[in-house]
């Protein structure tokens, strides 16, 4: 039992672990605003922006849902922990194991690389087509309700916050992170996801992508 308690919370603890580390800096050159996506540290986990012109197939409806709103952040994470947060102990030993998961829907009227600190933030240059792809890899992981829109279950801290029921499953194999590398990946970035457990780890490797894809459209 000892052995197993220390696995827990060792567990428990790199899960927390994965979404407090620090970014990255912002990348080098800037990219036109909807040929870009946002790589957040958002202090416990990261989350990717997306421009709200940029959004297509099912996370069209976040323009009706958000009228105003210039970028929206998708987060992933376990619900239990994403929703309600954990106060005790007892409830961090039991947080690595798995579950339902939400993602967090989070409108802003700005874009994050003037919101927030800019060791923060990576901008990341991605082709039309790649928004396409991210919007359905994202949009493909939203359960939908019987009305045909992603389904809610809880609102967030404020109106521009909502939480959408996950069509995947929350394990130690697949965090908030790992979420947020597939979403790149899809979109076409070369970040790799070998390994990927901090929240540290994203951003280092979006940053280094992006100056590696600045370097390739220096004139």
């Amino acid at each position: 039992m000892e052995g197993l308690s220390r696995f827990l919370l060792l567990a428990a603890m790199g899960v927390l672990l994965a979404c407090c580390a620090g970014g990255s800096g912002p990348s080098a050159c800037r990219p036109g605003e909807l040929n870009s996506v946002y790589l957040v540290d958002r202090g416990w986990h990261t989350e990717i922006g997306v421009p709200v012109a940029a959004l297509s197939g099912k996370l069209a409806v976040y323009r009706e849902i958000f009228p105003g709103a210039r970028t929206i952040l998708f987060g992933y994470g376990k619900k239990t922990f994403f929703t309600a947060p954990a106060s005790s102990l007892e409830e961090y030993l039991i947080g690595p194991f798995p579950g339902p998961a939400v993602v967090q829907v989070f409108a802003m009227t700005t874009t994050p690389d003037l919101a927030y600190d800019p060791d923060a933030v990576v901008v990341l240059p991605v082709s039309r087509e790649g928004m396409g792809r991210l919007s359905d890899f994202i949009g493909d992981d939203l359960e939908t309700g019987r009305d045909g829109r992603p389904r809610l279950v809880a609102a967030g801290h404020g109106p521009e916050s909502l939480f959408y029921a996950a069509r995947s499953r929350y394990t130690l194999f697949h965090t908030c992170n790992g979420w947020v590398v597939q979403a790149l990946r899809e979109a076409g970035l070369p970040v790799s996801a070998d390994g990927v457990v901090f929240a540290g780890q994203v951003m280092a490797r979006g940053a280094r992508a992006a100056a590696m894809l600045c370097r390739k459209t220096a004139p």
